[in-house]
């Protein structure tokens, strides 16, 4: 990794060099790699976590593919409104800009450091996971003050569903084509002395070609961990999360080069890889949800 600067650091010519980005960007893991992560983590909570939730794992599994449910229609507006809170294009935001405290705060420290259009040349992954953590955390307590029965019904079916969706962002930072403008072919206008693929159609070949012929939520749980994390500063946490899948593009481009994913791709390590990206996507989930529920019981902090 000796030859891209950190993670956190700004590349000169990233902010220059956007025009590589697609306006049509939309890769995914595809449905199924977010299914099976999505049922993996809601079948191996901890037995604290209330039952409505345990037992929800059917649901789980079809809502965490469900924002790319909504960028496939032809609607321009809802396409263009939810696309940017899947990626985040590591190399294009500067250092001190990850600080920034919501996503307008982010998008107006992107502009004045240059970046032409913040939202869609930088994305908004990670800020997108912080507020929906911090939603969850509201509604869990909304629900352990709730008296009656039926609003308590109410408002465990927008902790499912906002749960669900939730889980459709941090598994997406698990694979680190969510993490950089390298997301479907190494990039124009960006060193590439090592030849890796610049072709378009990387993404799809791995996450969906790759993922639904190789991959089996049994492959997923044997390797999760025994019990989730708890998890107190969701910033950091989503941050190094990141971090961790954006260390490994390039691992995920010398698999390429040394065999192509695909549906009939071979290669073991191939299929180790794609496994350990699900499995830290599944087990940051688990975690994640785990401690929004654990922090609902804490005091409500001062505005």
């Amino acid at each position: 990794m000796k030859r891209r600067i950190a993670l956190f650091a700004l590349l000169p010519a990233a902010v220059l060099a956007v025009s590589a980005f697609s306006s049509a960007r939309t890769m995914r893991w595809g449905y199924y790699g977010h299914e099976i992560a999505g049922r993996a983590a809601a079948t191996s909570l901890p037995a604290g976590m209330p039952a409505f939730f345990r037992t929800s794992a059917d649901r789980m599994a079809y809502l965490v593919p469900e924002p790319d449910r909504w960028r496939g229609d032809a609607m321009r507006e809802l396409g263009e409104a939810m696309r940017y809170d899947h990626y985040v294009d590591s190399e294009v935001v500067p250092a001190a800009v990850w600080a920034a405290t919501d996503r307008f705060q982010y998008l107006s420290e992107l502009q004045k450091a240059g970046v032409a259009n913040p939202a869609r040349d930088a994305g908004l992954l990670h800020l997108r996971i912080i507020e929906m953590y911090q939603l969850l955390v509201v509604e869990w307590r909304l629900w352990r003050r709730e008296q009656d029965p039926v609003k308590k019904r109410y408002i465990e079916d927008r902790i499912l569903n906002d749960a669900g969706i939730f889980g459709h962002y941090v598994t997406d930072a698990a694979n680190p084509h969510h993490t950089t403008v390298h997301h479907n072919g190494w990039a124009q206008g960006y060193a590439n002395p090592r030849g890796f693929n610049a072709k378009p159609g990387f993404h799809s070949r791995f996450e969906s070609e790759y993922v639904q012929a190789h991959v089996k939520i049994t492959d997923i749980k044997p390797l999760l961990n025994a019990t989730p994390r708890v998890i107190t500063d969701i910033r950091a946490e989503t941050l190094a999360h990141i971090q961790r899948s954006h260390t490994r593009l390039d691992r995920l481009y010398e698999l390429d080069m040394a065999e192509s994913f695909g549906k009939a791709t071979m290669g073991a390590q191939h299929k180790e890889f794609a496994v350990e990206r699900l499995v830290a996507g599944t087990n940051m989930l688990r975690d994640l949800w785990w401690s929004a529920w654990l922090q609902s019981a804490q005091p409500q902090p001062t505005r």
